[in-house]
Formats: C-alpha cells, sequence, structure tokens
C-alpha cells in the first residue's frame, strides 16, 4: 500500500474508465501511480481471442483478499489518518475522489446537481462504448450503427444527449465548468467522453475537420467545444495531457472501435503494445 501523499490506479492499458480517475488525481496535485494491465491477442488457427492473464492471474489475486469485490479499475489509498482503502468500480473511485477533494458540490442543491451530470455523462459514454465493442458482419452495417450512434447523441432535440449538455453549458454562462465556478468530477467526465466523442466523428467522416478543437463547433455544439478547450488549457491538467496516458487507447484490444492507432480496431500484424506497466506522474 502507498503513502499517504500517493495514489495508485490500476486498469487496462487503456483509457477506458480509468482515465478520468487518473486524471483527478494529477488534477488534485497528488502523485499518481498507474498501474497498466495488458489485454494480450492470441491467435489459434486465424482466430484472434484476448487473454487478460495479466490482471486475472498476477495482482487480482492478492487484491481479491482484500476485497472481494476487486476489478478494474481499482484504487489504493491511504487516507490522512493512516487508513488504508483499496476501492472497486470505477464510480465509487471516482466518488471517492470527489469528497477527497471537494469536487461533488459544497451544498445539497450542488450535491445534487453533480450526481445528475456524473450519470448523465455516463449515459453519453455507455452509448459509444456499446457501440465501440460490437463487432459487425461488414463495413456497411457498422456504418448504419455509427449513424444511429451520431443520432442519439447529436440529435437537436430533447432527446439528443450532447444538447442536454448544450443547454447546461448555457446556463452557467460565467463559468467554464459544469458546476458554478469550481471544477467537478463531471467535468473529467464530460471531457473525457467529448474527447472520445470526437475521435469517432472523425473516424467516421462526420466532420471534415481534423483540428480536434474545431469538431464539436462543426457539428453544431460551441459551448461545448469551448468547454472542451478551456479544460483541456487548464494549467493543473498539463502533466496528464503531456505524458503516455493521455497517449492510450481509448478502448481495449477486443475493441472495433478506439482500440488502435486513430481510433482504428487494434492490428495485430503491425501493433505491439508497449506501455509500462507502472507509470508514475
Amino acid at each position: 500500500m502507498n503513502s499517504s501523499n500517493s495514489i495508485t490506479i490500476g486498469y487496462w492499458s487503456t483509457k477506458g474508465l480509468g482515465s478520468v480517475c487518473r486524471q483527478v488525481v494529477i488534477y488534485a496535485g497528488h502523485k499518481l501511480i498507474a498501474r497498466n494491465y495488458k489485454l494480450q491477442p492470441v491467435i489459434d488457427n486465424n482466430n484472434v481471442s484476448f487473454d487478460g492473464s495479466d490482471w486475472t492471474n498476477k495482482d487480482k489475486i492478492e487484491l481479491k483478499k482484500k476485497n472481494s469485490l476487486i476489478n478494474l479499475p481499482y484504487m489504493e489509498i491511504v487516507d490522512n489518518e493512516g487508513n488504508e482503502h483499496l476501492i472497486s468500480q470505477s464510480n465509487a473511485c471516482l466518488l471517492y475522489l470527489g469528497r477527497k477533494f471537494n469536487m461533488l458540490g459544497n451544498t445539497d442543491v450542488e450535491k445534487t446537481r453533480c450526481d445528475q451530470l456524473l450519470f448523465e455523462t455516463n449515459d453519453l459514454r455507455s452509448i459509444i462504448t456499446s457501440f465501440a465493442y460490437t463487432h459487425f458482419q461488414n463495413i456497411e452495417l457498422e456504418q448504419e450503427a455509427a449513424k444511429e450512434v451520431f443520432t442519439k447523441a447529436f440529435q437537436k432535440n430533447d432527446a439528443g444527449k450532447m444538447q442536454k449538455f448544450e443547454h447546461w453549458l448555457s446556463s452557467n454562462q460565467n463559468s467554464i465548468f459544469l458546476l458554478n465556478n469550481n471544477v467537478s468530477i463531471p467535468d473529467f467526465n464530460l471531457f473525457d467522453v467529448l474527447d472520445f466523442y470526437i475521435e469517432f466523428l472523425k473516424h467516421y467522416n462526420f466532420v471534415d475537420k481534423q483540428n480536434n478543437d474545431e469538431i464539436l463547433s462543426a457539428v453544431g455544439y460551441p459551448k461545448l467545444n469551448k468547454f472542451f478547450i478551456d479544460f483541456k488549457s487548464l494549467p493543473k491538467m498539463s502533466k496528464y495531457f503531456n505524458s503516455i496516458l493521455y497517449s492510450l487507447p481509448y478502448t481495449n484490444k477486443s475493441a472495433n472501435f478506439g482500440s488502435g492507432i486513430k481510433g482504428n480496431k487494434w492490428d495485430i500484424k503491425i501493433q505491439t503494445d508497449n506501455t509500462p506497466f507502472e507509470i508514475i506522474l
């Protein structure tokens, strides 16, 4: 277990659900120990499967003795009183960090707004994640499914997920953040999800621009575009954006989208996973 000035977060060697937790720790100025477990491709008679024993046969065995619910992501932390905590489940990790760093609002009203925003961003993430891990029989079916994702996320009506956040930001004009003038857990979650959707928009040719700082405006969401730029410009986030953690793929190697170079599917013929097991920031 670590000292009280460092926090360990274990996840696959991808951004995924571990990315937001890692961002929060870096923003808060704590030492981050990021452990990265590799999903290994296995080829048998031209059939490809994936082996997760780098996690299941190693650290998971010992960690499970301390927490029977253990899974990825997990977080190891020592609080200010010297108590050791081993936490699993991404939302549980995020909520713990939010309480620790006062990023969940101050009043009951703010805390409730924070909850709504967090769960709404999770809904937005689930749309693209479900698509990313679906394998299609042909490119035509994949393109049709991509259009459905675009419609669910970007349609300009009350059912559109992005529209909800665009309106929310429009009503909070005096702040670059979602909750008043202070950064909160949903800010990290929203940025991370937007970053994934931007790659989706480029990869499936929903925009003709390649500059990430212009893409959300190009599909009609200037407030979200500004939020994306402002968040990425936060001085406390520069360590994350300049690190290998930000260059990790969005999804794991078993995914159909987001697991390879520039959103492409992981190609075992040309790609190798050289992510260090432990990255300290």
